[in-house]
């Protein structure tokens, strides 16, 4: 079925406002009229809609050919610049077939350069695609201990959560098996695969480790999401999956590692802070006690607990259990 003669003319719009943008020399009515396989009279009326929804914003550019050109003021169009991950994926790819050291090095600042000009909503989710590219042209692995988890579970709960359509499955838990109906609301990727919903038997939200799942059936029955739930937010107030009252930390890292904390996300609420002595203060706000315990058991002496007190003696304890079971 071909597309509505309006929205391919919106869609021409578009592509022609771009081409002013990009456009050092100008566009003249022939570059139009031959970009777009169009007679000329389209071709001025495209130009003369451009120039109704942006008077102010063409300008005329000289040309030695006496044919008249026109391009948008530098800056114009920015907004509707967008990069995907594609794009960047591609940038590492060339980057990576020259084994010139200031090539690759001056790749890596353009791309760092075209980064700044991406919204900052949009970088995170940019470089979790870009890896996903990556991972699967087989330019990158994933090198972590995790559980595996089936694959048409996963589709099978994507599917509900995009229909808001209820689950139901076995779930395994100390040697027996309950049957759990739930609205899924999202999955948390830590070092399992946890399933977060809302479980109207216990009016609650839970939590699910997907590997223990079992015989994941999608029910036809819907479900109306809590509007003021955002997993996001959720996540935030966790160090890991662990839910628990969130408590105010702070860190000293040692200036041995200070390269690899400034580099290192700790955590949605973290804030990092160079102090006189060389070291890195690392202040953040989560529950989740036991999880940060096993984070900082990787550091070694490398850091140390400033507050509160009450954390220091819970990573003390933490210490003697695993001495103790040694």
């Amino acid at each position: 079925m071909r597309e509505p003669s309006r929205l391919r003319k919106a869609e021409e719009i578009i592509k022609l406002s771009m081409m002013f943008q990009s456009s050092f020399c100008g566009l003249c009515i022939d570059d139009i009229k031959e970009h777009f396989e169009c007679s000329r009279r389209s071709a001025e009326r495209m130009k003369t809609l451009l120039f109704e929804l942006f008077p102010d914003k063409i300008e005329e550019v000289a040309s030695s050919d006496k044919k008249k050109r026109w391009r948008f003021i530098k800056g114009t169009m920015n907004s509707l610049i967008t990069f995907n991950a594609d794009d960047f994926a591609n940038l590492e790819y060339l980057k990576n077939l020259s084994n010139d050291e200031n090539k690759q090095k001056q790749v890596d600042e353009l791309i760092s350069k075209i980064k700044a000009l991406t919204p900052q909503k949009n970088a995170r989710a940019l470089e979790t695609d870009i890896e996903a590219i990556l991972e699967s042209e087989g330019f990158a692995v994933r090198q972590y201990s995790r559980v595996k988890t089936d694959s048409k579970t996963l589709e099978l709960l994507r599917i509900a959560m995009l229909s808001f359509k209820k689950v139901q499955f076995l779930y395994s838990k100390d040697e027996s098996s309950k049957t759990i109906t739930l609205n899924p609301y999202g999955i948390i990727i830590a070092d399992k695969y946890y399933l977060v919903g809302y479980n109207d038997y216990v009016s609650n939200l839970r939590l699910y480790k997907i590997d223990k799942i079992k015989d994941l059936t999608l029910l036809d029955e819907y479900f109306e999401k809590d509007e003021n739930f955002s997993l996001t937010e959720y996540c935030n107030n966790s160090f890991g999956i662990y839910q628990e009252t969130p408590i105010d930390i702070t860190l000293e890292f040692d200036k041995t590692v200070k390269d690899d904390v400034l580099n290192y996300h700790f955590h949605p609420t973290q804030k990092l802070k160079e102090l006189e002595n060389g070291n890195i203060q690392v202040k953040f706000t989560s529950g989740g006690t036991y999880a940060i315990c096993q984070e900082l058991f990787k550091w070694g002496t490398s850091v140390k607990i400033k507050k509160p007190n009450s954390f220091k003696a819970y990573y003390k304890q933490y210490l003697s259990d695993v001495l103790n079971n040694l």
